[in-house]
């Protein structure tokens, strides 16, 4: 991470790129302080609120319990709009990529928990560019700074900040990019909270200068671990278990060692 740190700041200030040396220096540290304390997070939950483009205007505002684990474990729970009830969870690698869905009187209440293809258009509704491994404070970590690497290397970034007692904002645009793997944004305003230094509020802008989407971690909490009262009392039993470590049984016999 330290040999990425010294490659964006002495290519700035080589090439004299349209951000200035101390704008990437600034972002360079927010960026470090962030990642650094991501190493520290194994587990987090928050209020998640959400709006994403969908039918090419802003969908409403739609609020989420979440509940993630590393390396990749999510729970979704939504409290709001016409999705209140549903929940979603998904683990990385099990369940063939499937969701797992809890909706209530999905099925008449007979299949409690069903499994759905990630492309399934049941699921992807309401959000253009629903995928579910995007999700988390981690991922949007990592492309952020994927991102910024990218402008820095090819001159196209600019930086502006403003501080409060809560974090800094950082709003940050990449000049004459244009949209694929790596650029997932035109402009990202980004908010940096000074309690975790981790993002929590982030605002996306396409090309045309457009909000695609608005993110937002309210309340959040790290290192809760499975002894989680919230979570245990939102969840469904059944995605409860697909969540939790299963519990170890001690086996006992009969006789004594002696």
């Amino acid at each position: 991470m330290r040999r990425f740190l010294v490659f964006l700041g002495a290519l700035i200030f080589l090439s004299g790129g349209s951000a200035s040396a101390a704008d990437v220096s600034r972002l360079e540290g927010l960026l470090f302080k962030s990642r650094e304390a991501w190493t520290t997070v194994k587990d987090y939950h928050a209020v998640f609120l959400k709006q994403e483009l969908a039918d090419g205007a802003l969908g409403p505002k739609e609020t989420i319990f979440l509940k993630f684990e590393k390396p990749f474990k999510i729970f979704m729970h939504w409290m709001d709009t016409d999705k209140k009830g549903l929940q979603v969870l998904y683990e990385r690698g099990r369940h063939d990529g499937k969701l797992a869905i809890h909706k209530p009187g999905l099925l008449l209440g007979l299949a409690p928990v069903v499994f759905l293809e990630q492309s399934s258009p049941w699921v992807r509704e309401g959000s253009e560019s629903y995928d579910i491994e995007d999700a988390g404070i981690g991922t949007f970590l990592e492309d952020f700074s994927n991102m910024t690497q990218k402008g820095v290397q090819e001159n196209k970034i600019q930086a502006t900040f403003s501080e409060t007692e809560s974090g800094t904002l950082a709003d940050v645009s990449f000049p004459g990019s244009v949209s694929d793997d790596t650029y997932f944004a035109s402009r990202v305003e980004v908010f940096f909270e000074e309690k975790t230094g981790l993002p929590v509020r982030m605002t996306l802008y396409d090309w045309e200068g457009s909000v695609t989407g608005i993110y937002e971690y309210d309340d959040l909490r790290l290192n809760v671990g499975t002894d989680d009262a919230e979570f245990r009392r939102l969840a469904h039993k059944k995605l409860q278990k697909l969540f939790l470590p299963p519990v170890k049984v001690v086996q006992k016999t009969n006789f004594s060692s002696r």
